[in-house]
């Protein structure tokens, strides 16, 4: 995969003694706006940049956290489409897990990959100070979307797409089940307004309540779907 890389960045990629690349994880953890979680696969807390609604770095410090981050290795295949990556991150103090229980597990939200040098990160008096030479530019930045979570008592792993790649799955537009997925009162359940409302009230999608109010036409299940159970002959 090709990227467009500043000079900084070039110049420090080609030595070969005294490099410390560094990766930094941006996960928007709204599902409405942006609120951003900081991460750094590093042994410490060390300050970066903070990013801004738009996805670009700005000057402003960022404290990241220092977790121990695993990740995928970012692949394209023959076609030259990235293929899929998870990034696991720790679980032990569920904090994460606050975050996606709260937001729709975080499904198709940002997460942004950069990946840079110690010495281009902010410089400071302070031990989360480690940049020498600070350049927010000079980065390599990668975007997926968070396409599926699954988490456990250890981790929380997020599984990453590109945005074309989610963009071009083909998504169901009907569910098969035995009851009525039409919304009581609807459009589907009733166009013409034919159902006595106030006889009834509610409804539990099954036909026999269809049927009951004389709607048998418009309902939109598969009875005939089997249920699971035991036969004896």
């Amino acid at each position: 995969m090709a990227y467009t890389v500043t000079a900084s960045f070039s110049g420090e990629q080609r030595k070969v003694e005294t490099v410390q690349p560094i990766t930094m994880y941006i996960l928007n953890a709204s599902q409405s706006g942006t609120s951003y979680l900081y991460y750094t696969n590093c042994n410490q807390d060390v300050y970066g940049y903070q990013m801004n609604s738009s996805g670009n770095l700005v000057a402003t410090e960022q404290l990241y956290t220092g977790i121990p981050v695993n990740y995928d290795e970012i692949k394209t295949n023959i076609s030259g489409e990235t293929s899929e990556i998870s990034i696991s991150v720790p679980n032990v103090d569920r904090t994460i897990e606050s975050y996606i229980q709260a937001n729709d597990y975080l499904r198709g939200n940002e997460v942004y990959i950069v990946t840079t040098f110690t010495k281009f990160l902010p410089s400071g008096a302070t031990a989360e100070h480690i940049g020498t030479s600070p350049d927010r530019n000079a980065i390599m930045k990668e975007k997926m979307y968070v396409d599926s979570t699954s988490s456990n008592e250890e981790a929380v792993i997020f599984a990453c797409k590109p945005k074309f790649i989610i963009k071009n799955i083909v998504v169901p537009g009907r569910k098969f089940s035995r009851e009525c997925p039409w919304t009581y009162l609807g459009t589907n359940c009733d166009p013409y307004a034919s159902i006595n409302s106030a006889s009834f009230t509610t409804c539990d999608y099954t036909l026999e309540d269809c049927r009951e109010r004389s709607n048998a036409t418009y309902f939109g299940g598969f009875p005939s779907i089997p249920r699971r159970g035991i036969v004896i002959l």
